[in-house]
């Protein structure tokens, strides 16, 4: 089946299951460093060249910096190569599978009132699907 294909589902199988195999391999210590300001909480994070990153979902939309590297980025929507500097728009609800051509520098810049790390984590991004959708129907109870 070409890349082209493959359904979401499929893809966001892929993915889960890729990170469950990388998970027996040696693993790096990456270590986000994150920013405040009013409504706006980014996280930036430095990978090396080499490795590969299994990112946790993103609540809301939220811009992506990669002020220098190379990177390609495969989501439920595809696969695509970054080389920076360059900026996009990263979709809520998607986890990211990352493998670094380059050292990397990769900046989230998510809306949060967030003032802590803790807190920023909690809030900004979670860990499973079903997380994220928990968190929309939420929302749309709220809302109505």
């Amino acid at each position: 089946m070409s890349e082209l294909d493959k359904t979401v589902e499929q893809r966001r199988a892929e993915i889960l299951l890729a990170e469950q195999a990388m998970l027996s391999l040696p693993q790096i210590d990456l270590d986000p460093v994150h920013y405040f300001a009013k409504g706006l909480v980014a996280r930036e994070l430095f990978m090396p060249k080499g490795s590969a990153v299994f990112g946790h979902i993103h609540v809301d939309e939220h811009i992506v910096v990669i002020p220098y590297g190379d990177v390609t980025v495969t989501t439920d929507d595809g696969t695509c190569r970054y080389v920076g500097p360059c900026t996009f728009v990263g979709k809520p609800g998607s986890k990211r599978a990352l493998f670094m051509h380059e050292d990397t520098l990769w900046i989230a810049i998510n809306p949060s009132d967030a003032k802590t790390r803790e807190e920023a984590e909690a809030k900004v991004v979670v860990k499973t699907r079903e997380q994220f959708l928990a968190i929309q129907e939420e929302r749309k109870c709220l809302i109505s």
